[in-house]
């Protein structure tokens, strides 16, 4: 008599899927037992960066919208308690907003070609005691007809390797910004002693949101230096971008040449340049797994360059 064989429930296919680790805050993966067919869920481990993200997010979302507009009410009018602004007041010509200050104690002081030129550009340099930043940051005004020339003589001084440009040249048919750079592929300009030549530009993709200007930047009998100038096209004065993916697309890139200046503007240089240095912050002191305090983030910053965020 023929023994009856127990038929053995059907082998389940494997999903690659199963196995991908989502990196949001925790991460569960099924696996299949060969032998009992049974599934174990493995989890993986919060990092420092994946419990401070979901601390963060948690004491946000409590405040609700009345404790953030409570928030917000509370910084808008905050300002440092020392604000020289000496070489502002002296420099009238070369501010672009007269209501827009430029702090001594920060200000970036021009040395090249000084004297004859002077020594003052409305920058700053801004730093953090927060955290350990990548990059060091100098936040400006959009350069003028008139400080184009300044413009470039801070940059070859400082040796920055990328430039965020966050403003059009006009904005609601009011000038914001100078065409300070070579506009066209192989154009070659020169401000003052500093020569200027566009290699060529990288037109945005259909998901990303800002142009790539590769730029050669020399003096006579010096090395050039290469700079990447990034545009970014779809941030209003006054208002938001309609996706946040440009900025960290830009910050990561900036953020590839670690121990290197980034050169910041918009039109006064200190709207949407603080928020973008804003959020770089803020981002470091997750990663590195610290409570993020976005108030204390913003003062920090705004005691460096005036008015902001």
């Amino acid at each position: 008599m023929a023994r009856s064989r127990r038929k053995s429930a059907p082998r389940r296919k494997k999903n690659k899927r199963e196995t991908t680790v989502d990196d949001a805050v925790y991460t569960m993966c099924t696996v299949e037992d060969e032998e009992s067919a049974t599934e174990r869920i493995k989890v993986k481990k919060k990092s420092k960066a994946d419990t401070a993200l979901e601390k963060f997010a948690l004491a946000t979302v409590a405040k609700k919208i009345d404790g953030l507009k409570a928030e917000f009410a509370s910084l808008k009018s905050w300002t440092p308690q020392k604000t020289a602004q000496t070489a502002f007041a002296a420099n009238k010509t070369r501010n672009r907003y007269n209501n827009v200050p430029c702090y001594d104690d920060t200000r970036v002081v021009l040395k090249f070609d000084v004297p004859p030129e002077v020594d003052y550009i409305h920058a700053n340099y801004v730093k953090t005691k927060l955290c350990k930043l990548d990059n060091k940051f100098i936040c400006t005004q959009g350069p003028m007809d008139t400080t184009i020339n300044d413009f470039w003589r801070m940059t070859w001084q400082e040796k920055p390797r990328s430039i965020i440009m966050l403003c059009k040249l006009t904005e609601g048919g009011k000038p914001k910004c100078a065409q300070y750079f070579p506009g066209k592929t192989n154009e070659t300009k020169q401000f003052g002693k500093v020569v200027v030549q566009n290699v060529r530009t990288t037109s945005p993709a259909s998901e990303t949101v800002f142009e790539s200007v590769q730029l050669n930047v020399c003096v006579t009998g010096e090395p050039t230096i290469k700079i990447t100038l990034f545009k970014w096209l779809d941030w209003p004065d006054f208002g938001v971008p309609a996706s946040g993916m440009g900025m960290l697309r830009i910050l990561r890139q900036v953020r590839d040449c670690p121990n290197t200046t980034a050169i910041v503007h918009c039109s006064a240089g200190i709207g949407r340049t603080g928020t973008i240095v804003a959020c770089e912050i803020c981002l470091k002191i997750l990663l590195e797994g610290k409570n993020l305090n976005v108030l204390d983030v913003i003062k920090e910053i705004r005691s460096q360059r005036a008015g902001a965020v």
